[in-house]
């Protein structure tokens, strides 16, 4: 099964929302150029990802077992 590229040419959101990956990751996450295909989707999941991430709601330690714990839960391989 071959594996989605992303979208090539990118939209002006796509291009803001990869500019500030980049920024913070160093790289731009197949996930998000997936999620570029539907400008609309980007927007909502780019805004979940800023609120599930942001400081003072709940610990980083917390945060990185949850994430431990639906990554054992789902069988994902890394």
């Amino acid at each position: 099964m071959s594996r989605s590229p992303g979208i090539q040419k990118p939209g002006l959101l796509a291009r803001i929302v990869y500019f500030f990956a980049k920024r913070a990751l160093g790289r731009i996450p197949a996930g998000m150029r997936i999620r570029a295909f539907d400008p609309t989707y980007l927007r909502i999941a780019t805004r979940m990802d800023i609120y599930s991430a942001g400081r003072g709601t709940v610990s980083m330690h917390l945060k990185e077992l949850a994430q431990l714990k639906v990554a054992v839960m789902v069988g994902c391989p890394f």
